[in-house]
């Protein structure tokens, strides 16, 4: 059995308990025990415990707001089990009736406020442990004392026999009161006997005390009460719980309650009297009756507004929705009483005036209703209109008010809270003109419009229910909706009553009920609380919906749904493999085409038939990147990737890219761009260029004479100085490209942006996939714009189209740099860690090759299993991740590296041979910091890994890239009919070996990439662009290219 006091906390929060806990413990020690209890059930089964266990609960600490059972309810009826505990309540948001009813009926001892102040909690506590032992000590010295009267009185009725052992009880009794105890002499008031406990309270010693006078030590605070105390022990012979004050000897004044009593010792007439100190009860008392004013002054203040005029300091303070509501500037001077009557309506001034005097003078609250004259209608608290009359705009006012009372009877203060009520009053004024419409708009409602009461039994139903239940208004009367449920169906109406009893006016819900030929049907109910005048819920009225046909389309529609997400699944899953296996047999197609095409000894129908053979696996090349791309768009896998570029540079390599097929069929091409036309823009640039050269490129196919025209111009653009553009201007690109070709009819109109469907004119060409249209169209819907056509037989067509782009500030634009070749790493760094992850060989040999011939330490993995491993061994700086490999991928790979918190400080750079940008947010959320498309170029590499590990590079003063090999970065490799070769120079080879250009020659007449590769990694660093752009040849399937470059160098 536990002896030590016990505190119980309660809270539904486990945080706020062990934060309540600690502090307590802190303040308490280990003097006192803890418990916890998570909710009001759980408060109520530990206290009966505990009390069963004989435990003493000296406190109950709650909060308010919890399920179930809330704080003013548990307190209550913990008062009921345990009254002499202590009750503290914790509150944000309590209801002032509620705390108000706690203390009224719990005895609540005080409530904080939450979040709570340590130094208040901890006061507070040890206040209220105080306060419970003053009062268990006082009731223990009340008990003793009615104890030592009866024995007193059973020593009178057997003193002659029993005097000596009376005595000696009696002195014990007296000697061992924790309670101070006097015996002085009526006639004069002298101290004959005292105990050492009134000699504690009062500070003096025996020898002080004895034979002097309460009035000799100055002990009455209040010389007149010590007359009136002995006048009633004169009338009465004995006086209970006689509050009086009383001085110490440092002069400190105290509180006692006094019990005296006229006894008679040995013939002299004595007064025996008992003290108790109940200074800190009385302490606590105040601060309780200031906290008990406030919450009472605060339940009787509406939410709305209030205002308090305060008669002793001669002030008037205002509420800021009181000021709202009489249209008042909240930043001037609250009015005076006497201002505030100039606000009160004319004719209801003298009332309002009437109403305040009687307050003030009877002390007596007040309820009245008024109007008042507001400057501005607009201004309202609610947003409601006002009453227009020729002095003002009115508005209705509720009013009540209660005024304070000092100790000597005097009004100092006077509280007055005001409503609004001019919606309710403009309400009432309307209800009866809508009433009648209304009742029309019930009887004629296809939904059943109903009501019920308390007890959930329909009061009122309208005519609807006999379409939908099949039942007459009047044999639903009486029943309650539960009767008519489905077997198995979910009876909400307990759920309904407690939601509206904890606040929840509005309730909804779906369930199957029978009809009365036995018919299931689907109805939707909503329900809401119906309050008398004082809030009280009273029924319950809604609306019930026929929903079964809305159910059954909706198990169909979610049935469709699975259907067709498992097919987009499926697809999206056979697009990714798909963009990685099909173009590699036409690898193997294009590159032997290419090469027997070089063969002299072939005649003219093997030149021919491969002729055939590379013209079909072009086409072939085309359709799977079109079909790819036009399956991305169908299961919405396609999205922007925006970027900013120079949107002039864009358009003159596409016009560049174009006019050598436009020259072929003898074509004028001409790219009409105003010199006004933003230069930088920020959308998807590479989706930009694929709409340019499908539809000029389709515009060149079906034109047999005359030219194409593409012409550009801008809408919305404001500012033409890039260094004034704001960060949120955009404007809008508007594209028209026109040729003078055949025409199309208004009949194929309709199937030309189908996919797969082709006009006549498409279809005589033969050529083509019928996606290129198509997807341009999808593309700049996604860019934010839309594309349209006008053509006229004979005399050609009018492609346009729109795009919204945002214009970059100056700060944004990177201007492209003059890219410098790299030769080796600056001095003074530190060895960096490369890890190169690949299943191919050559992949992994060129970079290996690369990084290795500059400086950098590298090791490689043929797998994601060897590159985890490789990883904890040696711990990389950076690693360079295949996405796609055997045994374990490198998504796994970077998952489980990143997952350790050395790794997270790993730098991994993915490396994909993927054709979709959007594959990006995949590889990124795997946990890869970047990525970089296949085929790569080492200058990309380089930056990544300055950008990453901060790799300072010494360069080439004399040497750098190109100007070709910088403009062919740009352009994307699925754009095949872009001139790769002229990047290059015969100059590299001649720092080569003749053996490596012969081997090289001869990788490349078999097409075996691997063994180009493994050659690549002879390169000295210094050339190793010019390795890159061998390996972009033979990665795009031209080795041919390689071919021509070696026999120019020969012919040199």
């Amino acid at each position: 059995m536990n002896n030590k006091p016990v505190i119980i906390c309660v809270d539904d929060e486990p945080i706020i308990l062990e934060s309540l806990k600690i502090e307590l413990k802190k303040t308490l020690g280990e003097e006192h025990l803890l418990e916890t209890a998570e909710g009001g059930e759980d408060a109520l089964e530990l206290i009966e415990e505990l009390l069963a266990e004989g435990c003493e609960i000296v406190a109950v600490i709650s909060d308010y707001l919890m399920p179930n059972i809330k704080g003013d309810e548990l307190l209550k009826q913990i008062h009921i089990i345990s009254p002499k505990s202590i009750k503290i309540m914790l509150t944000g948001q309590a209801d002032l009736e509620a705390v108000a009813n706690t203390i009224k009926y719990a005895k609540l001892y005080r409530y904080i406020s939450k979040p709570w102040q340590s130094e208040d909690l901890k006061l507070t506590v040890k206040e209220a442990i105080n306060s419970y032992f003053r009062e268990k000590q006082l009731a223990e010295q009340n008990a003793q004392l009615q104890k030592l009267n009866q024995e007193l009185e059973t020593l009178v009725e057997e003193r002659t026999a029993q005097l000596r052992l009376s005595e000696e009880k009696f002195a014990k009794a007296f000697r061992s009161s924790p309670n101070p105890i006097t015996i002085t002499r009526l006639n004069d008031g002298r101290y004959l006997e005292i105990n050492e406990a009134f000699c504690q309270t009062i500070g003096y010693s025996a020898a002080e005390i004895l034979d002097r006078t309460a009035l000799d030590l100055n002990l009455w605070q209040n010389i007149p009460a010590r007359a009136e105390l002995f006048k009633m022990l004169d009338e009465t012979k004995i006086v209970l719980n006689y509050e009086f004050d009383f001085r110490t000897k440092i002069g400190e004044l105290r509180t006692g309650l006094l019990s005296a009593e006229i006894i008679d010792i040995h013939g002299e007439t004595c007064v025996i009297s008992v003290i108790q100190d109940i200074s800190d009860r009385k302490l606590a008392e105040e601060k309780l009756r200031a906290v008990a004013a406030s919450l009472a002054a605060a339940q009787r203040i509406a939410r709305v507004g209030n205002w308090e005029c305060d008669f002793s300091a001669n002030t008037t303070t205002w509420s800021e929705e009181l000021s709202r509501i009489f249209g008042i500037d909240l930043t001037q001077p609250a009015p005076t009483l006497t201002e505030f009557s100039q606000y009160v309506h004319p004719d209801d001034r003298q009332k309002w005036q009437t109403t305040i005097d009687t307050a003030i003078a009877s002390g007596q609250s007040y309820t009245l209703e008024y109007r008042i004259l507001r400057p501005e209608p607009k201004i309202a608290a609610d947003n409601s209109p006002s009453q227009i009359s020729e002095a003002g705009f009115i508005r209705y006012i509720e009013a009540r008010g209660e005024v304070v009372v000092n100790q000597e009877g005097e009004v100092t203060k006077l509280f007055t809270t005001l409503m609004d009520i001019t919606p309710r009053k403009l309400a009432e004024i309307a209800l009866a003109e809508s009433e009648e419409k209304y009742r029309h708009l019930v009887e004629t409602s296809q939904d059943i419009i109903w009501s019920c009461n308390a007890e959930g039994h329909i009061t009122f139903v309208n005519q609807a229910v006999k379409q939908i239940y099949g039942y007459e208004p009047e044999e639903m009367l009486g029943c309650s909706f539960s009767d008519f449920l489905a077997p198995g169906e979910i009876d909400w109406k307990w759920e309904l009553q407690q939601r509206l009893l904890t606040g929840k006016t509005v309730f909804q819900y779906e369930n199957i009920v029978l009809g009365k030929d036995g018919r299931k049907i689907d109805v939707n109910t909503k329900a809401i609380a119906r309050m008398d005048a004082e809030g009280n819920i009273i029924g319950t009225t809604g609306t019930a919906s026929d929903i079964t046909e809305r159910k059954q389309a909706e198990i169909v529609l979610q049935k469709a749904k699975e259907e067709a997400d498992r097919a987009n699944r499926a697809k999206s899953e056979f697009l990714s493999n798909m963009s990685h296996e099909l173009r590699t047999p036409l690898n193997a197609i294009l590159g032997f085409s290419q090469l027997l095409a070089r063969d002299p000894d072939l005649g003219a129908d093997q030149q021919q038939y491969l002729g055939i053979i590379t013209q079909s696996g072009e086409h072939l090349l085309v359709l799977i990147n079109n079909i790819l791309q036009m399956s991305k768009i169908e299961v919405g896998l396609v999205t922007l990737n925006n970027s900013t570029f120079d949107l002039h540079k864009m358009l003159k390599n596409t016009e560049n890219m174009l006019k050598l097929q436009a020259e072929k069929k003898g074509l004028q091409l001409i790219f009409d761009c105003p010199p006004d036309l933003p230069q930088y823009i920020e959308t998807d640039e590479s989706k930009l260029r694929q709409v340019l050269i499908n539809v000029v490129a389709n515009a060149i196919k079906f034109t047999a004479e005359g030219g194409v025209n593409l012409r550009v111009k801008h809408e919305g653009l404001k500012t033409k100085n890039y260094g004034d553009i704001p960060p949120s201007e955009s404007c809008c690109l508007l594209f028209e490209v026109e040729d003078t070709g055949s025409g199309i009819s208004a009949e194929e109109m309709e199937n030309l942006f189908k996919p797969f469907a082709q006009t006549e004119s498409g279809k005589k060409a033969q050529e083509g996939t019928g996606l290129g249209l198509p997807i341009s169209k999808q593309f700049v819907q996604l860019m934010g714009g839309k594309m349209t056509v006008t053509s006229t037989l004979g005399r050609g067509s009018i492609f346009r189209f729109d795009v919204k782009v945002s214009l970059p500030n100056a700060v944004e634009i990177q201007v492209a740099q003059t890219a410098r070749r790299v030769v080796g790493l600056e001095p003074g760094q530190p060895e960096y860690r490369i890890l190169a992850v690949d299943d191919r060989l050559e992949s992994r040999l060129l970079l290996v090759r690369m990084l290795t011939s500059l400086g950098f330490a590298v090791q490689e993995a043929e797998n994601g299993v060897q590159a985890v491993e490789m990883w904890s061994s040696w711990e990389p700086h950076l690693i360079w991740m295949d996405m796609r490999m055997p045994v374990m991928d490198g998504y796994e790979a970077t998952k489980q590296i990143k997952a350790h918190l050395k790794g997270q400080a790993t730098v991994i750079i993915a490396l994909t041979a993927s054709a979709f940008d959007e594959e990006r947010s995949v590889i990124l959320s795997a946990g890869c910091d970047d990525f970089v498309a296949k085929p790569f170029r080492e200058q990309v590499i380089l930056e990544k890994m300055a950008k990453y590990l901060g790799v300072r590079y010494v360069y080439d003063r004399e040497a750098s890239l190109s100007p070709d090999a910088a403009v062919s970065a740009e352009v994307s490799t699925a754009t095949e009919t872009a001139d790769l070769a002229f990047t290059l120079n015969t100059s590299f080879l001649e720092s080569m070996p003749a053996e490596w250009v012969d081997e090289l020659y001869s990788a490349a007449d078999a097409v075996d990439n691997e063994e180009i590769f493994r050659l690549l990694l002879s390169i000295p660093p210094i050339n190793a662009s010019f390795g890159s752009a061998i390996a972009d040849l033979a990665n795009n399937f031209r080795c041919d290219r390689i071919i021509d470059l070696i026999e120019e160098f020969r012919n040199c």
